[in-house]
């Protein structure tokens, strides 16, 4: 299997773009990018990895390279480039427009001499063309329903034909990257945070453990107090292997939600109250564990 290759590289851009410059067809544009590959561009295995590297040349200088893919597949940047289509008689090209897009309309220049056939498969939209005989030149415009359009012209050649062309969006895989690398950087904080969190040193003297618990056993706090304005749930060892249970205090009889923060084993509810409930669960399949502020009923 043939890996897939970037056109340009930052390295070699600005130095090696005459090697490129207006391949007349997608035909000799899949050549050019699997067997003349100008010294010191990339290579990468798969057209997702292409893509994005395809992306970051992109935005780094402006111009976005097609890339040429596995099994003939030539993929343009939208919005970067006029394909010219290699077709051939008694053989099939498909154009795949980007992923998620809808065909409104498609207008085929020569309807007498070429064919078109629009497809919805699943998320991906596609256009068939052939060409009745060899020689011939048309054009193909594709509206797509988010406004895109779509402007290819269409060249058969006697023996030779690309059997697929599709089109990639450089500023939308560059936003993609950007948001994927910011959500790791946000996670990967939260998990430094948490790992690095510890309780505060709490005076003794100013512990109150006049706190009782009913519900199951299972998520009961092993021990509950308040301090300096916060209560305290040192929770079983046994949690880690559940959902974490949701905190909820009663205020007027109604539940509401509360911040809390887990360390080191404990749950630590940033206020006071008289009562609280540990909500794990929905439907027949909730559990419930309240906790009480006060000594505990003498008829318990």
């Amino acid at each position: 299997m043939k890996h897939l290759v970037i056109a340009f590289s930052t390295l070699t851009l600005v130095s090696s773009t005459l090697a490129f410059a207006a391949p007349r067809n997608s035909g000799q544009l899949y050549h050019n990018l699997t067997h003349d590959v100008v010294p010191g561009t990339a290579s990468t295995k798969t057209v997702q990895q292409a893509i994005l590297q395809a992306s970051q040349i992109w935005h780094d200088t402006g111009t976005a390279s097609a890339i040429a893919g596995n099994n003939g597949e030539v993929l343009y940047p939208y919005g970067q480039s006029a394909p010219t289509v290699l077709c051939s008689p008694l053989h099939t090209t498909i154009i795949k427009l980007l992923p998620g897009e809808k065909i409104a309309g498609s207008a085929l220049g020569d309807k007498i001499r070429w064919t078109s056939t629009n497809l919805q498969l699943g998320n991906q939209a596609v256009v068939l063309v052939r060409p009745m005989q060899k020689g011939i030149t048309t054009n193909l415009v594709i509206a797509s329903t988010s406004g895109k359009i779509y402007d290819l012209t269409l060249v058969s050649d006697k023996g030779k034909y690309v059997p697929t062309v599709g089109f990639y969006n450089p500023q939308q895989e560059w936003d993609k990257a950007v948001v994927g690398v910011q959500m790791q950087q946000q996670a990967a904080a939260m998990a430094q945070r948490k790992s690095t969190m510890t309780l505060p040193n709490i005076n003794p003297a100013n512990l109150d453990f006049a706190y009782y618990v009913t519900g199951p056993h299972q998520f009961r706090p092993i021990r509950v107090f308040s301090a300096d304005g916060k209560v305290y749930l040192q929770m079983p060892a046994n949690i880690k292997y559940h959902n974490a249970p949701a905190v909820f205090v009663m205020e007027n009889g109604k539940e509401q939600l509360t911040n809390f923060q887990m360390i080191g084993g404990y749950y630590v509810i940033d206020q006071l109250f008289h009562e609280a409930k540990l909500l794990l669960g929905t439907g027949s399949h909730k559990q419930v564990v309240t906790i009480h502020a006060g000594s505990q009923p003498s008829f318990w």
